[in-house]
């Protein structure tokens, strides 16, 4: 008979994550702006509205790609303005990712 908790199986444990592993992960998806004052919109495309601007090394995590067009959710406030946690869409050519130190 096979036991479970909290809906896992408790005879094959999952495999846990190192904190560098993660932190690996993260900054894979970390992604910065590589211009300056470049239009940020509501979707993946030029059709989209503005919803701001960003500038040159803004930040933000890569949560998806659509088309050539990523969607960063900013982890800090943006140069101009936009809050940190907001979300919006640029074309990935206008971004970098974030090199973790030592890579």
């Amino acid at each position: 008979m096979k036991l479970f908790a909290l809906g896992h199986r408790t005879d094959n444990p999952e495999p846990t994550e190192s904190p560098t592993a993660a932190a690996t992960a993260v900054s894979y998806l970390a992604r910065y702006v590589n211009r300056d004052a470049v239009p940020a919109r509501s979707g993946p495309g030029p059709d989209f509205a503005p919803i701001g601007q960003l500038f040159y090394l803004d930040r933000g995590i890569k949560l998806r790609e659509v088309h050539g067009w990523v969607q960063l959710r900013l982890r800090y406030r943006s140069a101009s303005g936009l809050a940190e946690g907001a979300t919006a869409w640029l074309p990935e050519a206008w971004t970098s990712p974030c090199v973790p130190p030592g890579h």
